[in-house]
């Protein structure tokens, strides 16, 4: 399944990709009852890894932790995705 990139897009927008993205991971492994480790190359919002913790946490892995090998400067947006006026 393909999803759309969410680089460049606003928050809500970026909320909603990573949502579609969630949606497109077919579990096959059972995480019942077991910790599970994200990796992320990335960290921009975080949206991403808390759609897919969200998923698996639904599948019954008993605690999620996220791991991620860099973080994306922050931009100083708003908490809707916008840049604030000057």
């Amino acid at each position: 399944m393909d999803t759309d990139r969410s680089a460049g897009k606003n928050r809500e927008a970026k909320r909603l990709a990573a949502a579609a993205h969630a949606k497109a991971i077919r579990i096959e492994r059972r995480v019942q009852d077991r910790t599970v480790l994200l990796f992320d190359d990335l960290f921009t919002t975080g949206q991403q890894m808390q759609a897919v913790a969200r998923l698996l946490r639904e599948a019954g892995a008993a605690e999620v932790r996220g791991l991620v090998l860099a973080r994306a400067p922050w931009r100083g947006m708003d908490r809707q995705g916008e840049l604030p006026e000057p």
